[in-house]
């Protein structure tokens, strides 16, 4: 009888450090802290898109250096290419803005050009783009 109750305490004293070791776990997000909507998941901040950084604390255009710009095509019958860098960065019909692109802050070439030709819409323009801003550009003749 004494080896039962024995054998009861020890196991009962078993169980409860095995509940107590268990319980005690940290939580790996207790001390993280997410800024601008970020979410901790094993300790570690995932950033929602736009931020980055160990708590999501860093605008990525800063951490980038880089800056939105859009292009519209305000003309009523005339298709342009748009070439940003001497490169064609889109084509656009009469009436039509683009879409969003991501480029390096700092000066740059833009030219608007009849599509299917070398001939300048307009003058060529060098904008100076800061960085995270967000600019429309056109041509205006």
């Amino acid at each position: 009888m004494k080896k039962i109750i024995g054998l009861t305490v020890l196991i009962t004293i078993a169980v409860f450090s095995i509940t107590l070791y268990i319980s005690c776990t940290k939580d790996p997000c207790a001390t993280v802290t997410c800024q601008n909507g970020g979410t901790c998941s094993g300790g570690s901040c995932t950033c929602p898109t736009g931020y980055t950084g160990t708590n999501c604390q860093t605008l990525t255009c800063e951490a980038n250096s880089t800056a939105l710009v859009q292009f519209s095509n305000r003309s009523a019958s005339s298709t342009y290419s748009v070439l940003w860098d001497g490169s064609v960065i889109t084509s656009l019909s009469p009436g039509v803005t683009s879409g969003y692109y991501t480029v390096a802050s700092g000066q740059h070439t833009l030219e608007f050009r009849f599509s299917n030709s070398s001939s300048d819409a307009c003058t060529v323009s060098t904008p100076n783009v800061a960085t995270c801003s967000e600019m429309v550009y056109w041509c205006s003749n």
